[in-house]
């Protein structure tokens, strides 16, 4: 067999997908010890984030938890099922960085969520110890949100949960934000303070560029009622961030060409939807950009939304449970309307949450 230089077989190693480089690894030694080296792993998930589309990861509702990905060919694949999530109890994804998901497993009689950190490429899963605030009065967990930072090469779990302090002296109760934040590269949990007044967060959050995003609503209702919330993963601080002069509490957070974005839809006179996407340009949220608006989607008023390969992905509508399962991709350069359909996906209407997601080697570790 003729000799090839380690630079060639590691560029040839790079490309290939993450199943193959598992099967890879029985070849010899020095390949297996190749392909679990950090580094490898870094430049394998570069390659992958720079030279491919990262796919949707999806489940349906009212269905067996299931899960497929939708990657760019428009191919439909099943995704195998951790062992700890094979159980009768339901689950969400509620984030996906560099090919790893959070996962948020609701057991029944438990009042706290479970929460696994799961590679479903390479099979790896972590279960997460959740850390409750020790304080006495009511804990509600409100959001979890999950993402990585290049600044401190760090993944993060962050939970805020209402805490209902109830004051004898008054006969409404305060509602406060209490944060618990975990790291992956420590193994460990801690409390970190909230610091945004008046603001109580949504279930869904964005992470762009170290810096975790949530949509959220004021309780000052003399101001606007919508509101983006900031966490950087690294200095680990929250902070409000400005919104789009068109934003509402139904709008989205997601990303455009690496950057915060909002999607927002409004009902017209004419009984259709108009969908306006907009673009955060400076980072700070000082500055928005309007980049498209379209009026083509009549029938969906609150879809489920995100972009993806410059596409405006709408899920569902007011009478999803009524409608074929289907995917509407609105193409934000010509302007096209496409439907797919994903009844391959189970019995389940509509899509309890739709993700990006690229598949890599990145570990959880022990």
């Amino acid at each position: 067999m003729p000799f090839l230089p380690e630079e060639i077989i590691r560029n040839i190693l790079i490309q290939l997908p993450v199943k193959t480089l598992i099967r890879s690894r029985c070849v010899c030694k020095h390949w297996k010890n190749l392909i679990r080296c950090p580094s490898f792993i870094s430049d394998h998930l570069h390659h992958s984030t720079t030279h491919q589309n990262p796919s949707l990861i999806l489940q349906r509702r009212y269905e067996s938890y299931d899960l497929w990905l939708l990657d760019c060919k428009m191919q439909l694949h099943e995704v195998n099922i951790a062992p700890l999530l094979d159980s009768p109890n339901p689950f969400q994804i509620v984030g996906s960085s560099n090919g790893l998901l959070c996962v948020k497993v609701s057991r029944y009689f438990e009042f706290y969520p479970s929460l696994l950190l799961w590679n479903p490429a390479t099979r790896e899963v972590r279960q997460l110890t959740p850390n409750t605030p020790n304080t006495k009065g009511v804990h509600l967990p409100l959001s979890i949100g999950f993402g990585f930072s290049p600044v401190i090469n760090d993944y993060k779990v962050v939970i805020t949960y209402h805490y209902f302090n109830f004051d004898p002296v008054y006969p409404l109760y305060s509602l406060l934000v209490v944060v618990v934040v975990y790291s992956l590269s420590s193994g460990s949990w801690k409390k970190v303070e909230f610091g945004v007044k008046d603001i109580v967060l949504g279930y869904e959050s964005v992470t762009v560029n170290g810096i975790m995003f949530w949509s959220g609503r004021r309780r000052n209702p003399d101001t606007n009622y919508y509101a983006i919330v900031s966490f950087d993963i690294a200095n680990e601080v929250f902070t409000l961030v400005p919104t789009p002069d068109r934003s509402t509490s139904t709008s989205r957070l997601t990303m455009y060409e690496n950057k915060l974005a909002v999607l927002s839809c409004f009902a017209t006179q004419d009984s259709e939807s108009l969908i306006e996407l907009w673009v955060m340009e400076d980072g700070s949220g000082a500055s928005w950009a309007k980049i498209y608006s379209s009026s083509l989607i009549p029938s969906v008023l609150r879809p489920m939304m995100t972009v993806w390969m410059n596409q405006i992905v709408c899920v569902g509508g007011e009478n999803e449970g009524y409608q074929e399962p289907k995917i509407n991709l609105l193409n934000i350069s010509t302007n096209e309307l496409k439907t797919f359909d994903i009844s391959k996906c189970g019995r389940g209407t509509g899509c309890g949450f739709i993700l990006h997601h690229t598949e890599s080697l990145v570990p959880i570790g022990e």
